[in-house]
Protein backbone atom coordinates (compact mmCIF):
# COMPACT_ATOMS: atom_id res chain seq x y z
CA UNK A 1 0.00 0.00 0.00
CA UNK A 2 1.57 3.20 -1.06
CA UNK A 3 2.53 5.49 1.78
CA UNK A 4 0.20 8.19 2.76
CA UNK A 5 2.02 11.69 3.82
CA UNK A 6 1.13 13.26 7.15
CA UNK A 7 -0.74 16.40 4.32
CA UNK A 8 -2.85 14.14 2.86
CA UNK A 9 -4.17 12.75 5.76
CA UNK A 10 -4.89 16.24 6.99
CA UNK A 11 -6.46 16.95 3.67
CA UNK A 12 -8.31 13.91 3.65
CA UNK A 13 -9.84 14.86 7.56
CA UNK A 14 -10.48 18.35 6.93
CA UNK A 15 -12.76 17.63 3.21
CA UNK A 16 -14.64 15.39 5.49
CA UNK A 17 -15.89 18.47 8.11
CA UNK A 18 -15.98 21.01 4.99
CA UNK A 19 -19.81 22.43 6.46
CA UNK A 20 -17.80 23.38 9.75
CA UNK A 21 -17.29 26.69 9.86
CA UNK A 22 -15.12 28.62 12.80
CA UNK A 23 -16.32 32.26 14.23
CA UNK A 24 -14.14 34.34 16.20
CA UNK A 25 -16.47 35.85 18.65
CA UNK A 26 -15.84 39.72 19.85
CA UNK A 27 -15.44 39.85 23.26
CA UNK A 28 -15.91 42.76 25.28
CA UNK A 29 -12.83 43.12 27.36
CA UNK A 30 -10.31 42.09 24.50
CA UNK A 31 -8.32 38.64 24.77
CA UNK A 32 -6.51 37.50 26.76
CA UNK A 33 -8.73 37.65 30.04
CA UNK A 34 -10.12 36.40 32.99
CA UNK A 35 -13.19 35.92 33.64
CA UNK A 36 -15.15 33.98 36.95
CA UNK A 37 -18.59 32.08 36.42
CA UNK A 38 -21.24 34.28 36.01
CA UNK A 39 -23.95 35.02 38.55
CA UNK A 40 -27.31 35.79 37.86
CA UNK A 41 -28.55 37.02 41.18
CA UNK A 42 -25.78 39.09 41.67
CA UNK A 43 -26.67 42.89 41.08
CA UNK A 44 -27.80 43.82 38.46
CA UNK A 45 -29.54 40.59 38.41
CA UNK A 46 -30.91 39.09 35.44
CA UNK A 47 -33.61 40.41 33.86
CA UNK A 48 -35.88 37.20 32.89
CA UNK A 49 -38.49 39.11 31.11
CA UNK A 50 -36.33 42.05 29.68
CA UNK A 51 -37.03 41.69 25.86
CA UNK A 52 -35.28 44.70 25.01
CA UNK A 53 -32.72 45.01 21.73
CA UNK A 54 -28.66 43.86 23.34
CA UNK A 55 -30.01 43.49 26.67
CA UNK A 56 -28.69 39.26 26.19
CA UNK A 57 -25.30 40.53 24.37
CA UNK A 58 -25.34 43.13 27.51
CA UNK A 59 -24.75 40.66 29.79
CA UNK A 60 -22.88 38.10 27.73
CA UNK A 61 -18.98 38.47 27.79
CA UNK A 62 -18.57 37.76 24.03
CA UNK A 63 -20.75 37.31 21.22
CA UNK A 64 -20.27 35.33 17.87
CA UNK A 65 -21.86 36.91 15.02
CA UNK A 66 -23.36 34.45 12.53
CA UNK A 67 -23.51 34.90 8.63
CA UNK A 68 -26.40 35.95 6.94
CA UNK A 69 -26.43 32.81 4.80
CA UNK A 70 -26.31 30.51 7.40
CA UNK A 71 -29.34 28.14 7.04
CA UNK A 72 -29.32 24.92 9.51
CA UNK A 73 -27.62 24.23 12.15
CA UNK A 74 -26.53 20.91 13.28
CA UNK A 75 -24.21 21.56 16.02
CA UNK A 76 -22.50 23.81 17.89
CA UNK A 77 -18.89 23.77 20.23
CA UNK A 78 -17.23 26.27 22.06
CA UNK A 79 -13.51 26.26 22.35
CA UNK A 80 -11.85 28.14 25.13
CA UNK A 81 -7.92 28.35 24.99
CA UNK A 82 -6.33 28.93 28.53
CA UNK A 83 -3.25 30.34 30.06
CA UNK A 84 -1.56 30.76 33.31
CA UNK A 85 -3.74 27.88 34.65
CA UNK A 86 -3.60 27.71 38.70
CA UNK A 87 -2.68 23.97 39.23
CA UNK A 88 -2.69 24.47 42.97
CA UNK A 89 -6.83 23.97 42.25
CA UNK A 90 -8.13 20.44 42.90
CA UNK A 91 -10.82 19.82 40.27
CA UNK A 92 -10.90 23.15 37.98
CA UNK A 93 -13.28 23.56 35.63
CA UNK A 94 -13.82 25.59 32.43
CA UNK A 95 -17.48 26.98 31.47
CA UNK A 96 -19.77 28.70 29.31
CA UNK A 97 -22.93 30.03 29.80
CA UNK A 98 -25.05 31.35 26.81
CA UNK A 99 -27.98 33.52 27.15
CA UNK A 100 -31.02 33.02 25.52
CA UNK A 101 -34.40 32.71 25.25
CA UNK A 102 -37.83 30.70 25.51
CA UNK A 103 -40.77 31.43 22.59
CA UNK A 104 -44.43 29.97 22.94
CA UNK A 105 -45.80 27.98 19.72
CA UNK A 106 -46.39 31.25 18.10
CA UNK A 107 -43.08 32.39 18.13
CA UNK A 108 -43.25 35.13 20.77
CA UNK A 109 -40.46 35.45 23.63
CA UNK A 110 -42.33 34.28 26.98
CA UNK A 111 -38.87 34.53 29.31
CA UNK A 112 -34.93 34.87 28.96
CA UNK A 113 -33.15 32.02 29.78
CA UNK A 114 -29.53 30.27 30.16
CA UNK A 115 -27.94 26.80 29.21
CA UNK A 116 -24.36 26.08 30.39
CA UNK A 117 -22.11 23.54 30.07
CA UNK A 118 -18.75 22.54 32.48
CA UNK A 119 -16.02 19.93 31.91
CA UNK A 120 -12.71 19.44 33.49
CA UNK A 121 -10.12 22.63 32.36
CA UNK A 122 -7.66 21.65 30.09
CA UNK A 123 -5.47 24.29 28.30
CA UNK A 124 -7.91 23.63 25.05
CA UNK A 125 -11.36 22.78 26.41
CA UNK A 126 -14.37 22.38 24.37
CA UNK A 127 -17.70 22.85 25.16
CA UNK A 128 -20.42 21.03 22.72
CA UNK A 129 -23.96 22.56 23.17
CA UNK A 130 -25.84 19.67 22.17
CA UNK A 131 -29.15 21.20 23.24
CA UNK A 132 -32.97 20.83 21.65
CA UNK A 133 -33.19 22.11 18.32
CA UNK A 134 -34.72 25.53 19.52
CA UNK A 135 -31.81 26.98 20.68
CA UNK A 136 -30.51 26.21 17.19
CA UNK A 137 -33.85 28.12 16.10
CA UNK A 138 -32.85 31.32 18.39
CA UNK A 139 -29.66 31.34 16.95
CA UNK A 140 -30.67 30.96 13.30
CA UNK A 141 -33.12 33.69 13.86
CA UNK A 142 -30.83 36.23 15.56
CA UNK A 143 -28.06 35.29 13.64
CA UNK A 144 -25.40 35.22 17.15
CA UNK A 145 -24.57 33.82 20.23
CA UNK A 146 -24.08 35.38 22.65
CA UNK A 147 -22.15 34.03 25.87
CA UNK A 148 -19.55 34.41 28.57
CA UNK A 149 -16.55 31.60 29.01
CA UNK A 150 -15.16 31.29 31.96
CA UNK A 151 -13.39 28.99 34.43
CA UNK A 152 -13.83 28.07 38.07
CA UNK A 153 -10.01 29.27 39.26
CA UNK A 154 -7.77 31.50 37.92
CA UNK A 155 -7.06 31.00 33.62
CA UNK A 156 -6.41 33.62 31.42
CA UNK A 157 -8.45 33.13 28.44
CA UNK A 158 -6.34 33.58 25.27
CA UNK A 159 -8.49 32.93 22.66
CA UNK A 160 -12.20 31.73 21.90
CA UNK A 161 -13.36 30.03 18.88
CA UNK A 162 -17.14 29.08 18.01
CA UNK A 163 -16.99 25.96 16.11
CA UNK A 164 -20.67 25.98 14.12
CA UNK A 165 -21.71 22.72 12.12
CA UNK A 166 -24.36 23.53 9.58
CA UNK A 167 -25.44 24.28 6.06
CA UNK A 168 -25.01 27.82 4.05
CA UNK A 169 -28.00 29.10 1.34
CA UNK A 170 -26.84 30.80 -1.20
CA UNK A 171 -28.99 33.37 -3.15
CA UNK A 172 -29.60 32.81 -7.62
CA UNK A 173 -29.78 36.78 -6.94
CA UNK A 174 -26.83 38.21 -7.85
CA UNK A 175 -27.03 41.08 -5.76
CA UNK A 176 -28.36 39.52 -2.80
CA UNK A 177 -24.98 36.92 -3.31
CA UNK A 178 -22.65 39.43 -3.46
CA UNK A 179 -24.29 40.86 0.20
CA UNK A 180 -23.80 37.41 1.29
CA UNK A 181 -20.02 37.38 0.28
CA UNK A 182 -19.40 40.41 1.92
CA UNK A 183 -21.07 39.57 5.20
CA UNK A 184 -19.49 35.97 5.26
CA UNK A 185 -15.94 37.30 4.71
CA UNK A 186 -16.87 40.53 7.41
CA UNK A 187 -17.80 37.70 10.12
CA UNK A 188 -16.32 34.40 8.90
CA UNK A 189 -12.97 34.82 7.24
CA UNK A 190 -11.92 34.33 3.33
CA UNK A 191 -10.24 31.35 4.27
CA UNK A 192 -13.56 29.64 4.63
CA UNK A 193 -15.85 31.20 1.57
CA UNK A 194 -14.49 28.53 -0.91
CA UNK A 195 -18.40 27.52 -1.26
CA UNK A 196 -18.75 31.60 -2.63
CA UNK A 197 -15.78 30.55 -5.61
CA UNK A 198 -17.08 29.23 -8.98
CA UNK A 199 -15.89 25.60 -9.29
CA UNK A 200 -14.21 26.66 -12.83
CA UNK A 201 -12.61 29.59 -10.60
CA UNK A 202 -11.15 27.20 -7.99
CA UNK A 203 -9.87 24.43 -10.98
CA UNK A 204 -8.50 27.62 -13.00
CA UNK A 205 -6.43 28.71 -9.43
CA UNK A 206 -5.18 25.32 -8.95
CA UNK A 207 -4.25 24.35 -12.47
CA UNK A 208 -2.21 27.54 -12.65
CA UNK A 209 -0.54 26.47 -9.37
CA UNK A 210 0.27 22.89 -10.44
CA UNK A 211 2.32 24.48 -13.96
CA UNK A 212 3.85 26.96 -12.14
CA UNK A 213 5.57 23.94 -9.73
CA UNK A 214 6.18 21.78 -12.39
CA UNK A 215 7.84 24.89 -14.13
CA UNK A 216 9.34 25.99 -11.14
CA UNK A 217 8.11 29.10 -11.42
CA UNK A 218 9.34 31.43 -8.50
CA UNK A 219 6.88 33.85 -7.85
CA UNK A 220 4.66 30.75 -7.84
CA UNK A 221 6.63 28.14 -5.59
CA UNK A 222 7.43 31.45 -3.17
CA UNK A 223 3.34 31.47 -2.76
CA UNK A 224 2.65 27.97 -2.49
CA UNK A 225 5.34 28.17 0.73
CA UNK A 226 3.26 30.56 1.95
CA UNK A 227 0.15 29.16 1.91
CA UNK A 228 0.34 25.38 2.34
CA UNK A 229 3.38 25.42 4.31
CA UNK A 230 7.33 25.29 3.20
CA UNK A 231 8.15 22.03 0.92
CA UNK A 232 4.48 21.63 0.30
CA UNK A 233 4.76 18.59 -2.47
CA UNK A 234 3.17 19.17 -5.55
CA UNK A 235 1.50 15.84 -5.30
CA UNK A 236 -0.19 17.06 -2.15
CA UNK A 237 -1.86 20.02 -3.23
CA UNK A 238 -3.05 17.59 -6.92
CA UNK A 239 -5.10 15.33 -4.39
CA UNK A 240 -7.10 18.40 -2.38
CA UNK A 241 -10.63 18.74 -2.35
CA UNK A 242 -11.46 21.74 -4.15
CA UNK A 243 -12.87 23.89 -1.43
CA UNK A 244 -10.21 22.71 0.80
CA UNK A 245 -7.91 23.49 -1.59
CA UNK A 246 -8.77 27.35 -2.20
CA UNK A 247 -9.57 27.75 1.65
CA UNK A 248 -5.88 27.05 2.08
CA UNK A 249 -4.93 29.31 -0.55
CA UNK A 250 -6.99 31.99 0.84
CA UNK A 251 -5.55 31.60 4.08
CA UNK A 252 -2.58 33.53 2.64
CA UNK A 253 -4.26 36.85 3.53
CA UNK A 254 -4.21 36.13 7.41
CA UNK A 255 -0.19 35.15 6.53
CA UNK A 256 0.28 38.93 4.67
CA UNK A 257 -2.33 41.09 6.86
CA UNK A 258 -2.56 39.00 9.91
CA UNK A 259 -6.05 38.31 10.00
CA UNK A 260 -8.49 36.76 7.76
CA UNK A 261 -11.04 38.84 8.74
CA UNK A 262 -12.55 42.02 6.37
CA UNK A 263 -12.38 44.72 8.62
CA UNK A 264 -15.41 46.34 7.22
CA UNK A 265 -18.23 48.69 9.43
CA UNK A 266 -20.43 49.00 6.24
CA UNK A 267 -20.79 47.83 3.01
CA UNK A 268 -23.66 48.53 -0.10
CA UNK A 269 -24.17 46.78 -3.73
CA UNK A 270 -24.14 50.21 -6.47
CA UNK A 271 -24.24 49.00 -9.16
CA UNK A 272 -24.28 46.13 -11.22
CA UNK A 273 -24.51 45.02 -15.57
CA UNK A 274 -23.84 41.93 -17.68
CA UNK A 275 -20.95 42.03 -19.52
CA UNK A 276 -20.08 38.86 -22.23
CA UNK A 277 -22.14 36.97 -20.04
CA UNK A 278 -20.44 37.60 -16.51
CA UNK A 279 -22.05 40.10 -13.99
CA UNK A 280 -20.04 42.68 -12.37
CA UNK A 281 -20.96 43.88 -9.05
CA UNK A 282 -19.72 47.26 -7.72
CA UNK A 283 -19.44 47.42 -4.02
CA UNK A 284 -18.78 50.48 -1.89
CA UNK A 285 -16.94 49.69 1.50
CA UNK A 286 -15.95 51.41 4.67
CA UNK A 287 -13.02 49.48 5.80
CA UNK A 288 -11.43 49.78 9.09
CA UNK A 289 -7.77 50.66 9.75
CA UNK A 290 -7.20 51.65 13.34
CA UNK A 291 -8.94 54.44 14.02
CA UNK A 292 -9.51 55.52 10.51
CA UNK A 293 -12.47 54.37 8.23
CA UNK A 294 -11.63 54.66 4.31
CA UNK A 295 -13.76 54.30 1.50
CA UNK A 296 -13.47 51.88 -1.28
CA UNK A 297 -14.70 50.52 -3.93
CA UNK A 298 -14.60 46.65 -5.29
CA UNK A 299 -15.85 45.13 -8.53
CA UNK A 300 -16.82 41.74 -8.26
CA UNK A 301 -17.35 39.33 -11.26
CA UNK A 302 -19.88 36.67 -11.31
CA UNK A 303 -19.65 33.69 -13.17
CA UNK A 304 -23.18 31.05 -13.80
CA UNK A 305 -22.77 27.58 -12.19
CA UNK A 306 -26.16 25.89 -12.74
CA UNK A 307 -29.01 28.18 -11.08
CA UNK A 308 -26.26 30.02 -9.28
CA UNK A 309 -23.67 33.16 -10.25
CA UNK A 310 -20.43 32.17 -8.31
CA UNK A 311 -17.65 34.27 -7.72
CA UNK A 312 -14.60 34.01 -10.55
CA UNK A 313 -11.16 34.63 -9.74
CA UNK A 314 -10.77 38.01 -9.09
CA UNK A 315 -8.07 40.30 -10.45
CA UNK A 316 -6.32 40.41 -7.12
CA UNK A 317 -5.63 36.47 -7.15
CA UNK A 318 -4.60 37.34 -10.86
CA UNK A 319 -2.00 39.79 -9.78
CA UNK A 320 -0.63 37.92 -6.79
CA UNK A 321 0.06 34.88 -8.92
CA UNK A 322 1.45 37.44 -11.57
CA UNK A 323 -0.84 36.48 -14.33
Amino acid sequence: MKNITPLVMLLISASAVSETYIVSPNTKHGLPTLTEEPNLYQAPSFDFFDFSEGYLAQRAEASALLPIALNSIDRVCISTTFSEIDREVRYPQSGVLVYTYATNTLGKKTHNTTIGDRIPLAEVSQHCLDESSWVYDNWLADKRIDFTPYSSTFALIENVDVVVEGDLSLSQDPVEFVEQYFDFITKVGFNQSASFYHTDAIRELKSIIMEGLQNGNQNVLDIVNIAFGTGAAREDIAVMDDKVFMNTFLNIRKIAQGSNIAKLSSFSVINDFDYQGQKYITVEKKERFGDRITTQYEIITLKSEGEYWMLNMSGDIKALLGM
